[in-house]
């Protein structure tokens, strides 16, 4: 099961869903994402966080679930704001806009309240998530989950933005495709704040005996549609206080 997740991640072509042999489970999926993640370790990559994914209803109701999933962040597919990224490192390319957590201390479930989460936060940064569509057909959340919410990349604005008085479900961002508006939204679109993406994610790592880590970053989930651009496109997004970020593909 492992070669066939590693498959895609050094051909850069998409595979067959893992559950195309028989359905996975989700706690059988999340087991599979431990045994990759290690795996990835000991070749020498470095955990940088974790993510949530499937935050919105509309995602939810296309992989066929009623909840967020979770998965990791490696800091070999960390882009600062305005770098080219190449789109040959993606087997199917598509980007998100999301807010972003540092930490500044540990946190882990269980009993993590958004209130609690925010004590734990240095600040949030303007992202883009690049994820990574290694399958082909139709995955199951159970597929994703395995993979590791097919993270790959990740852009980082600046500044980092301490968040004492800011209500992030009120914050507003302006998506862009070569400069072209292609979406506006706020970050309630988050299970109704990233806070509470956050939180989410604290208690389901600490459900799996694991924890967020002073430093992490977080990447709190989808703030609006996906876009899938191609070599030559500019994505970018405008946060109403956060500030900005962008990737050129090349």
């Amino acid at each position: 099961m492992i070669d066939i997740l590693l498959a895609p991640r050094s051909t850069h072509r998409a595979v067959p869903p893992p559950s195309e042999p028989r359905p996975l489970s989700l706690a059988e999926a999340y087991d599979i994402q431990d045994e990759l993640r290690a795996t990835l370790v000991k070749k020498g990559e470095t955990i940088l966080g974790w993510k949530a994914g499937f935050t919105g209803k509309a995602s939810q109701q296309a992989f066929g679930v009623d909840h967020p999933v979770c998965g990791f962040l490696l800091a070999a597919g960390v882009f600062a704001t305005g770098d080219a990224v190449p789109v040959a490192r993606f087997a199917q390319l598509a980007v998100e806009v999301e807010v972003a957590f540092v930490l500044k201390r540990d946190l882990a479930g269980p009993g993590v309240s958004p209130a609690t989460a925010l004590l734990a936060v240095e600040g949030a940064l303007p992202a883009l998530e690049l994820v990574d569509v290694r399958f082909g057909g139709k995955p199951t959340a159970a597929d994703a989950v395995a993979d590791g919410v097919f993270a790959n990349a990740i852009v980082l604005g600046q500044p980092l933005t301490p968040l004492a008085g800011l209500d992030l479900a009120l914050e507003g961002v302006v998506f862009e495709l070569n400069g072209q508006v292609m979406a506006t939204n706020t970050a309630a679109e988050v299970l109704g704040n990233p806070l509470n993406s956050l939180a989410w994610i604290a208690n389901h790592l600490g459900n799996r005996g694991l924890g967020l880590k002073a430093g992490d970053v977080v990447m709190s989930g989808s703030v609006s549609s996906l876009l899938k651009p191609k070599a030559g496109d500019v994505v970018s997004a405008r946060f109403t206080r956060l500030g900005a970020v962008s990737a050129r593909f090349q």
